[in-house]
């Protein structure tokens, strides 16, 4: 089976994308405008912190891939990001066959086996449905 896992919220702690939403209301950003300095301001602060990881979903993981199954980043960060994110992983980036990322619209994709998130409203991009997991 071919398993789809979320970064954020799942992996590791949801504060970016949280602090991301708040600047947005703060400051009266649109997350459409991809010009503004809310995306410089996003980009440093991934690109700078290490967030925690979600150990016991990622031996669970571990273990999933050594019984033959295979292990999907699948994430709506920019691919810009794709550096900080994995590095985010340290040991533990190798139980994934592939990073796919999305730039904010895994939501227009339909994905091949299961998907693992934090928010319901992606559960259904899976072919064989999903996961909800909240880190």
């Amino acid at each position: 089976m071919i398993i789809n896992v979320d970064f954020d919220g799942v992996l590791v702690p949801n504060h970016i994308e949280h602090s991301l939403i708040e600047m947005v209301s703060i400051y009266d950003y649109t997350i459409e405008d991809k010009t503004s300095n809310l995306w410089d301001w996003y980009d440093k602060v991934v690109h700078s912190t290490l967030l925690p990881l979600n150990i016991p979903l990622l031996k669970w993981l571990s273990e999933l891939r050594e019984d033959g199954h295979i292990i999907r980043l699948w994430t709506n960060r920019n691919y810009t990001n794709k550096k900080p994110t994995l590095d985010n992983l340290g040991e533990w980036v190798g139980i994934f066959d592939k990073a796919t990322f999305y730039s904010g619209y895994k939501i227009d994709e339909q994905v091949e086996g299961i998907v693992i998130d934090n928010n319901p409203k992606y559960l259904s991009c899976g072919s064989q449905g999903g996961l909800l997991v909240k880190y």
